[in-house]
């Protein structure tokens, strides 16, 4: 099983729109890095996102390049500074591959609690698309690979 952290792109400003929604640049952003995994072959049967317009738009991006076809689920407890469980607890109950879609400091606090069990530290500079593929192995959980824009 595996599952890919990816952080939202940019978005505007707030006093541009309260929403937040992915800005010129970070639809850019994330479509490039979308493309690129895309032309790689990892099968997804889940890609969740969170209540942001801001994720939601990332996840859709990604889905299309990724996985086509494949149904997005908004998940109501992966906003910015939520507890990890809930969302760690409805990835790791697919039976496939899993993508989630959202924000910091939540990203960073469960890629440091799936790798070291202490949500508290930063194992990887989660700039906006960044994606980390951790994978289980051997009953633990081992980053397989990071994608960031800037390898592209």
């Amino acid at each position: 099983m595996k599952i890919h952290l990816v952080r939202h792109g940019e978005a505007v400003p707030p006093e541009v729109d309260p929403e937040k929604p992915l800005s010129p640049k970070g639809r850019e952003d994330i479509e490039k890095i979308a493309k690129f995994l895309g032309k790689k072959s990892f099968p997804l049967s889940l890609i969740l996102h969170s209540q942001k317009l801001r994720a939601k738009q990332t996840a859709e991006i990604m889905g299309q390049y990724i996985a086509p076809g494949l149904a997005l689920e908004e998940h109501a407890q992966m906003a910015p500074n939520d507890p990890i469980e809930a969302g760690f607890l409805r990835a790791t109950a697919e039976d496939g591959d899993t993508m989630i879609v959202g924000h910091l400091p939540y990203l960073q606090k469960l890629l440091s609690y799936m790798i070291v069990g202490n949500e508290d530290l930063d194992l990887v500079q989660f700039r906006g698309g960044t994606t980390v593929c951790v994978e289980s192995f051997n009953g633990s959980w081992i980053i397989d690979w990071v994608m960031d824009l800037q390898l592209i």
